[in-house]
């Protein structure tokens, strides 16, 4: 045990990261999508809800503000169109929300 820098006694476990290993085999093959709960103050746009689109294989991520939560399949399109356009390649599975997967 150890004390923080607020003075308040800490425990400290150590946490085993397994190594990961990619489930996809190429960019673009498998996009998980979260769409996060509203946030209560709204931004200068009045935007509250945010998507992220992670891709699996690289880790990047795209992340899009929205009004209401029905625009992230506007975002979802825009999205695709944007990232096939400058990648020349198609997304094959979605992952929603750890909810499933959604094939083309």
């Amino acid at each position: 045990m150890k004390i923080n820098e607020y003075g308040v006694l800490d425990k400290e476990t150590k946490v085993k990261f397994d190594t990961s290993t990619h489930r996809s085999e190429s960019l673009l093959n498998c996009v998980h999508i979260n769409i996060l709960d509203p946030i209560k103050t709204k931004s200068l746009g009045e935007q509250r809800y945010f998507v992220s689109f992670v891709d699996d294989l690289s880790g990047y991520c795209w992340v899009y503000t929205m009004r209401q939560r029905f625009e992230v399949l506007d975002m979802l399109v825009k999205w695709k169109n944007m990232i096939e356009k400058q990648t020349g390649r198609k997304n094959k599975v979605l992952q929603i929300d750890n909810v499933g997967k959604y094939k083309d």
